[in-house]
């Protein structure tokens, strides 16, 4: 892939290993099948390539990342399926993992998204904590019908779908 870094970018050595990187990918379009966000929604943005694309977009520009590009760097799901069938060898692992740490950098999550994404990084790290979670989840069936009584309700619907008592029963 062609780039056009400037030379004060590539002093940088994380921008230097980034094009390094993006040089080494040729588009064959091996990695999309094997993606699953991308075989599942089909939106070419969602693919390694377009995703790479995209953080090569991200990290020539200087500016910070739009929501779209925020959107589609998030949908991956790090599964590094796109590596094994990489002809080329792209360390796409790195390339995204580059791109998440200017994401957080200069990106500013709504509210509710802060809250959600704290929320689970204090949790699902420690399984005590997530297991007492899970345990409180299955009390907090029983008050569901509270939290519909609470002024402002519509802040709290979007969050009532991450509660893990709102799965249960379902298959």
């Amino acid at each position: 892939m062609e780039t056009r870094f400037r030379p004060e970018q590539l002093n940088d050595p994380v921008i230097a290993e980034a094009n390094a990187i993006l040089r080494n990918c040729v588009h064959c379009g091996f990695c999309t099948a094997t993606c699953p966000t991308y075989v599942t929604l089909g939106d070419e943005l969602d693919s390694p390539r377009g995703r790479i694309y995209l953080i090569r977009d991200l990290l020539e520009s200087d500016k910070p990342p739009g929501p779209g590009i925020v959107r589609h760097i998030d949908r991956c799901l790090s599964c590094m399926s796109c590596m094994t069938t990489c002809p080329s060898g792209v360390d796409y692992r790195r390339l995204v993992d580059t791109a998440r740490v200017r994401i957080g950098r200069d990106h500013v999550r709504p509210l509710g998204e802060r809250m959600v994404r704290g929320l689970l990084a204090h949790l699902l790290p420690y399984p005590r904590r997530f297991a007492v979670m899970v345990r409180l989840g299955i009390v907090g069936k029983l008050a569901r019908p509270l939290l519909f009584v609470v002024p402002g309700k519509r802040w709290f619907a979007p969050m009532l779908d991450l509660l893990p008592w709102r799965r249960i029963g379902r298959r």
